[in-house]
């Protein structure tokens, strides 16, 4: 059953996407920095809580098991949510689903700052994991469908690269916000308005493209989901892939959400360290996240446990 709600074939014919960089548009560059802009709030609204993780720990007298709890929990649900995400929008207007998912994840991190019960605080963080999981499943089959060849690589790479600066504006952002106004409540009400003023966006000024257009492929036809199902488990590339995919993300996952107090903690156990130093540690942390490369974060990360673990060991 399909739902396409409003198709949009390109100018230069179905066959004939850009080339180029100098041959695409101003409408279609003008799509792409929209969903720039939102896959960078989606990635800020991860990483807040890890730049104030310690003031909500304290707000919720919880330990370290509980604390990661309310990632565990979006992880969860993200990794549940996307699949059916992916097969609703082969199927259904990707940029109403989009514009739903963005409104629907602001919604839950906003309500969440309000909560003064951690059940009900991990609970919202799960609605916020099935918010993003739509999102960043739909939106770079968008993109795909815009553009050919090397140009949807470099706006996939353009798409992909507000990851980094996004995971460091959300370390950033929290613990700013958290000092600014004195409460860490506030370091989750920032990506909500631009949550919003994103959702709107996408839905007035996104269109929803042609499925396939960019290859030629304009008659392509959905198969049943238990179909696609075997067919991905008898690709043995594909399952290697995400099985590496999910390891680098266990531990890449794990650095980055206990790292920031990690390090604080660090500081603390070492002489001659300014107390200016100790406070900014997040704002340090998210700044080294935001000019390095994905490696070369991991490595950094991974290269600072190792020297603490060392000179303080349990």
């Amino acid at each position: 059953m399909e739902n396409e709600g409003e198709i949009v074939r390109s100018s230069r014919g179905n066959n004939d996407s850009a080339q180029t960089l100098t041959e695409v548009t101003i409408r279609e560059w003008i799509m792409v920095l929209i969903l720039w802009f939102l896959n960078l709030i989606n990635y800020m609204d991860r990483f807040t809580i890890a730049g104030m993780l310690e003031d909500i720990q304290s707000y919720f007298k919880i330990q370290n098991d509980k604390g990661g709890l309310l990632q565990t929990g979006f992880i969860f649900s993200y990794m549940i949510f996307a699949p059916v995400f992916g097969y609703l929008g082969d199927r259904y207007n990707r940029k109403n689903i989009l514009a739903i998912s963005v409104l629907f994840w602001s919604l839950a991190t906003l309500v969440g700052s309000f909560m003064q019960n951690y059940w009900l605080f991990l609970l919202l963080r799960f609605f916020v994991g099935i918010g993003e999981a739509s999102y960043s499943t739909v939106a770079p089959t968008i993109i795909s469908d815009v553009f050919a060849l090397d140009v949807r690589s470099y706006m996939l790479a353009l798409f992909y690269f507000a990851i980094p600066i996004g995971c460091g504006s959300g370390y950033i952002v929290g613990s700013e916000m958290a000092k600014l106004f004195g409460a860490w409540q506030w370091g989750l009400r920032l990506t909500p308005i631009l949550g919003v003023f994103g959702a709107i966006l996408s839905f007035f000024v996104l269109k929803n493209p042609e499925r396939g257009a960019s290859d030629g492929n304009i008659h392509i036809s959905t198969t049943p989901w238990t179909k696609d199902l075997k067919n991905l488990l008898r690709n043995r590339s594909f399952l290697l892939t995400t099985a590496a995919a999910t390891c680098v993300s266990f531990v890449a996952g794990v650095l980055t959400w206990w790292g920031p107090k990690y390090l604080k903690l660090g500081f603390d156990l070492q002489s001659g360290v300014s107390k200016n130093i100790k406070e900014r540690s997040t704002f340090i942390f998210g700044v080294i996240t935001m000019i390095a490369d994905q490696n070369l974060q991991e490595w950094t990360l991974l290269s600072v446990v190792l020297v603490f673990s060392y000179q303080y060991p349990p």
